[in-house]
């Protein structure tokens, strides 16, 4: 595993969870919406096909609750990782990368916070990623525990 993809990985994280959370809120809209099937006349139902759209609302939000308890682990795990791989850094790129992946702060923000031009922070940014780029597969997974690897290991294609 590359030491770019745990930092990208960590970046994302929170907005993925954003993702998942709002995909459970929609599900908790929709069970609103659904009311009891309108009787007919003769007491009968005239709702859908489906007698059990509650039930599978209910289990697509438990599904989702545990990608999101999953996704949360995975960030902790990448977060731990991405700390100890920013510590191979000398300090200014580390700090800048810190700013950048781990908080989560735009370029512009992380020359506003750590008092630097914003093109210097680009450059500071680029050869911190360089030298992360230059870490062995073997250093970076060091630095994850085994059964991430093995789950997350390879990295993800979009």
């Amino acid at each position: 595993m590359q030491a770019m993809v745990v930092l990208k990985r960590f970046r994302e994280a929170e907005r993925d969870v954003e993702r998942i959370q709002l995909r459970i809120r929609q599900r908790r809209d929709a069970l609103g919406a659904i009311g009891a099937p309108a009787l007919d006349p003769n007491r009968g139902g005239r709702g859908s096909t489906d007698p059990d759209k509650t039930g599978r609302i209910l289990a697509d939000i438990d599904q989702l609750e545990r990608e999101i308890a999953d996704r949360r682990q995975r960030m902790a795990v990448e977060m731990a990782s991405a700390c100890a791989l920013l510590d191979m850094l000398p300090e200014v790129e580390s700090r800048v990368l810190y700013d950048y992946y781990i908080r989560r702060e735009s370029t512009p923000l992380v020359a506003i916070r750590e008092r630097y031009q914003e093109g210097y922070v680009r450059k500071v940014k680029s050869r911190g990623q360089e030298i992360l780029r230059g870490l062995s597969p073997e250093t970076v997974a060091a630095t994850l525990p085994k059964w991430y690897l093995q789950q997350y290991g390879e990295e993800r294609k979009k």
